[in-house]
C-alpha cells in the first residue's frame, strides 16, 4: 500500500552495492583460521562480533555463527563512542528496529520485522523477564549499568515464552570478577540544558569474593516547555565464587526516572513549526515517574564436567505513575488547541520468579549434543490505579496556540484510585539442544509449554459492582534449524520456528479479552553469515517470512469482535561490519520489510493488503569512525526511518527520516578521553518518534551538542 519515491530506490541501490562488494570478497579468506580483531582507538565499532557468545538467541552458549537465527550484539564500548545513554537510542541502531516510543508505553516500543510494540516484543534484564502491564516498559533506564544489549531478530517465545514473534531484545549489566579491580568515570554537558555523572567499578575483596557498583544521575531541561527529565540509576553485584566449579551473584539494580511530561504536539494544517514544537500542552504540573527496583540472585554449579546448573531467583518491584492531560488538536474553526482527556495511572506490580535448567554437554550415537532442559515458575501481582470512574475523561478546555496558561492537575476533584487488583501465576517448561552431525552440519530444536493462570477482581466503583473472574491460556512453541558451515568462518542457516503473542497484556487482561486465546505465528528464515578479510571484516545476510493468526477484528456489520484477523510480513537484513585499515572501520545495516494485513476489517471496510500503522518499510544504520591521529577520531553516522502509516486504513502517514550525528574524541592519555558530539546535526524536522492519535505527534529532539569527558582505569 506504500508509494515508492525515488530516494529510496536510490537508498536500495547504494546499500545492496555495498553488501554485493562484501560478498564477492569472502573467498580470499577460504580455509585461513580467523582471528577476532578489534582495531585500536575505534571504541568497540571496530570489533567483529559473528564468534561471540549471544544468549539472546539461544541458552546453550552459542554464538552468531552456530545459531540458525539472526542475531546482533551493541557492546558498551559501541554505545559510549555513539553517546546513546538511553536504551531505546542504542537498540534501534540495530538491524531493522525503529522507535515508536511514547510516555504511555515508558519510551521503549519498537517496530521490527512488520510488529508493533510490546505485545510482539520480549525485553530481559540478564535473560530475567518482567511480565508487561498494559503495553508499558520502563527498564532499564540507562545504558551506563550495562556490558553489552543482545538482539534476536524474529521469533522467540521458544526462549521466553510469549510475546515475542518481532523481536528479543537481551540487555546484559556489568558483573564483578574475580581479577583486576577497575574504574570508570564521565561528565557530560550539553544543549537544552542536559548535565550528566557516571561512576562505575569493581574489584576482588578476597580469594572468593568481588563486587561491582555502577551508578549515574542524568538531567535535562528538554527542548519542549516543561519537558524536564530527571533519570538516576544504581546498579550493585557481589559474586561468591570459593572454587572454579561454583559461583553465586547477587545483584541489585535500581533506577528512579521523572521522564518528560511531553505527548506530542498538535499538528496545524499537517505541520508543526519550528517554535509550535516547543510547546507543551499538558497540565503545567503533568508527571511521568517511573521507579524499577530489579532483585537477583545468580548460581551456576558444575555438577560434573559434563553436567552444569544454572538458577536464576529474582524479585522485581514497580511502580508507574502518570497524571497528564494527553490529548490535543488544533481547532480550525476556533483558531484554538483542543484539550482533553486528563489520565491518572498507576502500575504497583510486584513479580517474583525462578528459572532453573542443566546444561548437559554428552555424546548422542557418535555426535556431539549439548542440551538446555528446565522450568521457570512466576507469580506476579498487580494494583492497577486510575481516575476513569471519577471523571478524568472528562477534563478538557481549550487554549491558544501560543502564550496560554498551562494550568494545574484536578487530581483533588479527579483522584486516582484503586480500580482491579490481578493475580498471575506462570509457569514454563523448557528444551533447548544442538546437537554436531559432523563437522560441517549441526541441528538446533528447541520446545517450550507455556502456561498462565490468571484472576482479576474488579471493585465496586463509578456505578458498577464489584466483580471477578479467573481465565488462563497455554502455547507450546517450537523452533528448528540447520547450521551447515563448509569453512570456519562462513555458515548457511535456515530455520522454522513458532511464536504465540497475547491479545493483549497478559496481567491486565479485561473481562472483554478473557475468552480469546493467544495469536499464533510462525516463521521461515533462512540466511548466510562470514567473516572474511582475515578476521577484519563480517557481514550478515537473512530473509525471513512471518504469519500471525488470531488477531482480534470485527465481521463487517457485526459488533461481535473474533479472532479472524491474519497479519504477515517478509523481507531481508543485511549488516556489514568492516575494518579495512587499522585507523578504519565501519558498520553498515539495512531492513527491507513488507507487511501487511491478511484479513483485517475496519467497520465495513476489509483493511486486506493494507500496511500495520508504525511499520517502516526500510530502515538502515550507519556508524565510521576514523582515527586521524593516534589520539583523534573522528566517528559519524546516520539512522533512516522509512515512512510510516499513523492509522490502519493508511490514510494518514509520518515522512521518512534521517537524522545524522557525529563525534570527535580525544585521547589525552591512555585514560583519559574528551568527546565532542552533535546529535541530529541536519535538524531533521521531520525526525518523528511516533504518532499519539491523528494529528498529534512526539517529535525527536532538533540539533543538540554535548562535551564529556571520560576516565576509566
Amino acid at each position: 500500500m506504500k508509494n515508492q519515491f525515488p530516494q529510496r530506490f536510490n537508498l536500495r541501490a547504494t546499500l545492496l552495492r555495498s553488501f554485493t562488494l562484501s560478498l564477492l570478497t569472502p573467498a580470499i579468506s577460504f580455509g585461513q583460521d580467523i582471528e577476532e580483531i578489534i582495531v585500536s582507538g575505534q571504541g568497540g565499532v571496530g570489533t567483529i562480533r559473528l564468534r561471540v557468545q549471544n544468549d539472546a538467541g539461544s541458552r546453550l552458549g552459542l554464538s552468531a555463527l552456530d545459531l540458525p537465527a539472526s542475531v546482533g550484539i551493541i557492546s558498551q564500548e559501541e554505545i559510549a563512542t555513539k553517546g546513546d545513554y538511553g536504551a531505546l537510542d542504542a537498540v534501534t541502531r540495530s538491524t531493522g528496529i525503529s522507535a515508536s516510543a511514547s510516555p504511555g508505553n515508558g519510551g521503549t516500543s519498537i517496530s521490527s520485522r512488520g510488529f508493533n510494540g510490546h505485545g510482539s516484543t520480549i525485553y530481559t534484564y540478564d535473560g530475567t523477564r518482567l511480565y508487561i502491564v498494559a503495553g508499558t516498559v520502563t527498564f532499564p533506564a540507562d545504558t551506563w549499568t550495562l556490558d553489552r544489549v543482545e538482539v534476536l531478530n524474529g521469533a522467540g517465545s521458544v526462549i521466553n515464552g510469549i510475546g515475542a514473534l518481532g523481536t528479543t531484545i537481551n540487555y546484559v549489566p556489568k558483573k564483578p570478577v574475580l581479577g583486576d579491580s577497575d574504574f570508570e568515570a564521565m561528565a557530560a554537558t550539553g544543549s537544552f540544558g542536559m548535565r550528566r555523572l557516571a561512576l562505575g567499578g569493581g574489584a576482588q575483596i578476597s580469594d572468593s569474593w568481588a563486587f561491582r557498583l555502577d551508578g549515574s544521575h542524568t538531567e535535562e531541561d528538554g527542548f519542549v516547555d516543561r519537558a524536564d527529565e530527571q533519570r538516576d540509576v544504581f546498579a550493585g553485584s557481589l559474586l561468591f565464587q570459593p572454587n572454579e566449579d561454583f559461583s553465586m551473584r547477587l545483584s541489585i539494580d535500581y533506577a528512579d526516572i521523572a521522564a518528560a511530561p511531553y505527548w506530542g504536539t498538535p499538528l496545524i494544517d499537517g505541520e508543526a513549526s519550528y517554535d509550535h514544537r516547543k510547546n507543551n500542552y499538558n497540565f503545567g504540573d503533568g508527571r511521568v515517574d517511573y521507579e524499577d527496583t530489579w532483585t537477583r540472585l545468580h548460581t551456576e554449579w558444575q555438577i560434573t564436567p559434563n553436567v552444569l546448573f544454572r538458577n536464576d531467583t529474582y524479585f522485581i518491584d514497580v511502580m508507574r505513575e502518570w497524571q497528564n492531560l494527553e490529548e490535543y488538536a488544533y481547532n480550525s474553526d476556533t483558531g484554538l488547541i483542543d484539550r482533553a482527556f486528563y489520565l491518572g495511572i498507576i502500575h504497583d506490580e510486584e513479580q517474583l520468579g525462578t528459572r532453573s535448567d542443566f546444561l548437559i554437554e554428552g555424546d548422542l550415537n557418535g555426535m556431539a549434543n549439548r542440551i538446555s532442559v528446565g522450568a521457570e515458575f512466576n507469580t506476579i501481582d498487580l494494583n492497577y490505579l486510575n481516575n476513569f470512574s471519577t471523571g478524568g475523561f472528562g477534563v478538557s478546555d481549550s487554549v491558544p496556540v501560543f502564550g496560554f496558561q498551562a494550568g494545574a492537575l484536578p487530581i483533588t476533584e479527579n483522584p486516582t484510585i484503586l480500580d482491579y487488583q490481578t493475580d498471575t501465576d506462570q509457569f514454563a517448561i523448557f528444551f533447548d539442544d544442538v546437537l554436531q552431525v559432523n563437522d560441517q552440519v549441526s541441528l538446533v530444536l528447541g520446545l517450550r509449554y507455556d502456561d498462565i493462570d490468571f484472576s482479576r477482581f474488579d471493585l465496586a466503583i463509578g456505578g458498577n459492582p464489584a466483580s471477578a473472574f479467573d481465565t488462563g491460556f497455554d502455547a507450546f512453541t517450537w523452533r528448528l534449524g540447520v547450521v551447515y558451515q563448509p569453512t570456519d568462518s562462513l555458515s548457511l542457516y535456515a530455520q522454522a520456528s513458532t511464536a504465540a503473542d497475547p491479545v493483549t497484556s497478559p496481567i491486565s487482561i479485561s473481562a472483554g479479552n478473557a475468552n480469546f486465546d493467544l495469536s499464533e505465528g510462525r516463521q521461515y528464515e533462512i540466511g548466510v553469515k562470514q567473516q572474511f578479510m582475515d578476521g577484519r571484516a563480517e557481514y550478515t545476510l537473512a530473509y525471513f517470512d512471518i504469519e500471525k493468526e488470531d488477531i482480534l477484528t470485527r465481521r463487517p456489520a457485526s459488533a461481535i469482535t473474533e479472532q479472524i484477523g491474519q497479519q504477515s510480513s517478509n523481507g531481508f537484513e543485511a549488516s556489514l561490519r568492516m575494518n579495512p585499515t587499522d585507523v578504519l572501520s565501519f558498520d553498515l545495516n539495512y531492513a527491507n520489510i513488507n507487511a501487511e494485513f491478511d484479513e483485517f476489517f475496519s467497520g465495513d471496510v476489509s483493511l486486506a493488503g493494507f500496511t500495520p500503522r508504525n511499520v517502516p518499510e526500510q530502515t538502515a544504520n550507519l556508524w565510521a569512525n576514523w582515527s586521524i591521529l593516534p589520539n583523534l577520531q573522528l566517528g559519524g553516522g546516520f539512522r533512516y526511518v522509512d515512512s510510516r502509516y499513523v492509522n490502519d486504513n493508511n490514510t494518514l502517514e509520518m515522512p521518512e527520516y534521517t537524522v545524522f550525528d557525529a563525534s570527535l574524541n580525544w585521547s589525552l592519555n591512555d585514560d583519559t578521553t574528551v568527546t565532542l558530539r552533535a546529535r541530529n546535526l541536519t535538524d531533521e524536522e521531520d525526525f518523528i518518534l511516533a504518532p499519539y492519535g491523528p494529528q498529534q505527534r512526539i517529535f525527536g529532539d532538533p540539533r543538540a551538542y554535548e562535551l564529556s569527558i571520560r576516565y576509566g582505569l
